[in-house]
């Protein structure tokens, strides 16, 4: 369905690939409230120095 521009990884979280895989957005998804958290918005550099199963953004 998102083709090669989305990972699905463990703690129900998404990883996108934005812009031409320049950007990365991870989101967690809340199924039983139909909703999503964000959890990192970033370069793909910024994306490579970070753990996606623990990152939080704060």
């Amino acid at each position: 369905m998102f083709g090669n521009t989305v990972d699905f990884i463990g703690d129900n979280r998404v990883i996108f690939d934005i812009g031409g895989n320049k950007y990365r957005l991870i989101v967690r998804v809340s199924y039983t409230y139909k909703a999503c958290q964000i959890k990192f918005v970033g370069t793909h550099a910024e994306y490579d120095a970070i753990d996606p199963l623990r990152v939080e953004v704060g």
